[in-house]
């Protein structure tokens, strides 16, 4: 009897090795599988690609927890423990992706088509194909029995896409113990082609967001008789007050040290200009001389300024009569030292109209992290250590993600999607026929692999960081 329990023993033992030592799916095949999951908000359905990979992770003995903020808006936590020589870090990341059209796209947005040397799909840029890096280097960490100093946390949440209320937003207020940590990877940006180098900026910084209505009064009547009192047009000559020139010029700490670094791989006299941009005749002559410039790089562009932009008009009931009132709606974004009541003095007082009210309906603070910190050098040594072409720089991303809520309760906060694109393949995130390259799947499985392991293990790893694939 004792040797029949002994040999069940055994045979247990052995099966459980199996099932823990189940080879994690290709990061490829993992995204395929994540973008095959339709998580478009709204609705969301987070929960349905949170369940798939809580079933995944158990195959390597990980084991996780779904947290729904509402019926079908999962969010996922799951934890290696370290032994607690270091802090913790968190891999961050959201479920969900802006809806999709499929007329308008060359391959259905839900089948992850493979073509070439891209994967085509909503979300395998944002943010799909980095929360499968995120999935696939925890599942090696267990797998390889990674000597851990601190705590590794794969966070997977709901409602990024509108503002995250269901998801990072609902997890820090309600269940902040769960994801406490002082160091959080996530996305933020990522690396773009540029002039023979790859342009790595690593967002440590987001402007805020100060989301405004107008409303305009004026005489109802009707539409045969025109009236200077006329809401609609009030609102009309308001907004083009409001937007007809850009907003002046602001230095920012990170948007300098960016500059700083970019022009290091510039030739005179484009590297004197950057480094003095916001210096007396350069500042003052830029909005001209770089006119065109600023225009298509859009995103250095509403670094360097506030910006305001008109997004919603809203009048009237019928053609022939005049309303008595008109509303319409900006999505301004402010800089560090900014807040949504400020700014939105400012507006007013540019106006200078009491026949129109400005209010603020949705803002959120500006928020950085210091990039002057061992976790920014070691995230840029994982990135040159597997592009030698590499230029790692502090950026400030003119919109918000999830990092905003952690940067709240003083994590330091870094991210990156780390991958290299054409500013075409940008370009199809939240458009059409959005893609990423396989060959930067690889990429990035090398330089997450390298910073998780770099900062979360022993001297040993941290000066010589993995590059296998």
């Amino acid at each position: 009897m004792k040797f029949l329990s002994a040999l069940l023993i055994l045979f247990l033992s052995f099966s459980s090795l199996s099932a823990f030592a189940s080879d994690p799916l290709s990061t490829l095949e993992l995204l395929k599988e994540l973008v095959r999951i339709d998580t478009s908000n709204p609705p969301g359905n987070e929960t349905a690609a949170a369940r798939f990979i809580q079933d995944y992770l158990k195959k390597f003995g990980i084991d996780s927890e779904i947290i729904e903020s509402k019926p079908g808006r999962g969010n996922l936590i799951a934890r290696l423990k370290g032994n607690g020589k270091k802090e913790s870090l968190a891999l961050l990341g959201h479920l969900d992706v802006v809806p999709a059209d499929p007329k308008e796209w060359k391959h259905p947005p839900f089948e992850a088509v493979v073509e070439g040397d891209h994967i085509h799909g909503r979300g395998t840029l944002d943010m799909k194909g980095l929360a499968a890096l995120e999935i696939n280097t925890v599942a090696r960490l267990k797998l390889e029995n990674f000597p851990l100093e601190g705590d590794v946390l794969l966070i997977l949440t709901a409602d990024e896409e509108a503002g995250g209320k269901e998801g990072a937003h609902f997890l820090v207020q309600n269940h902040w113990e769960k994801v406490k940590t002082p160091q959080v990877f996530s996305e933020g940006s990522i690396g773009v082609e540029r002039e023979g180098m790859n342009l790595y900026p690593v967002q440590v910084a987001e402007k805020g967001v100060a989301w405004m209505k107008l409303t305009a009064t004026g005489a109802s009547g009707h539409g045969s008789m025109p009236t200077k009192d006329n809401a609609v047009l009030k609102l009309i000559r308001a907004i083009d007050r409001l937007t007809a020139r850009p907003e002046p010029l602001e230095r920012t700490a990170v948007v300098q040290e960016f500059l700083n670094q970019l022009s290091q791989s510039m030739p005179f006299p484009q590297s004197w200009v950057l480094k003095h941009f916001f210096d007396g005749p350069v500042k003052a002559l830029a909005p001209k001389l770089a006119g065109d410039f600023l225009e298509k790089q859009k995103a250095f562009g509403a670094m360097i300024r506030n910006t305001v932009t008109p997004t919603m008009l809203q009048a009237g009931y019928k053609t022939n009569v005049i309303p008595a009132e008109a509303t319409g709606f900006i999505d301004a974004r402010i800089l560090p030292g900014w807040t949504a009541e400020s700014f939105r003095k400012k507006l007013e007082e540019r106006l200078s109209d009491p026949g129109i009210k400005i209010e603020v309906v949705m803002e959120s603070l500006p928020n950085e992290s210091d990039f002057r910190t061992p976790f920014f050098q070691t995230l840029k040594k994982s990135i040159q250590s597997v592009d030698p072409k590499a230029l790692v720089a502090p950026y400030m991303s003119p919109g918000a993600t999830d990092l905003r809520f952690f940067r709240e309760k003083g994590s330091t906060c870094y991210g990156i999607i780390p991958f290299v694109a054409s500013q075409e393949e940008i370009d199809t995130v939240h458009g059409k026929d959005e893609r990423v390259r396989i060959s930067e799947i690889a990429r990035g499985e090398k330089i997450l692999y390298n910073l998780v392991t770099s900062l979360q293990g022993g001297p040993s790893h941290e000066s010589q960081p993995s590059t296998t694939p």
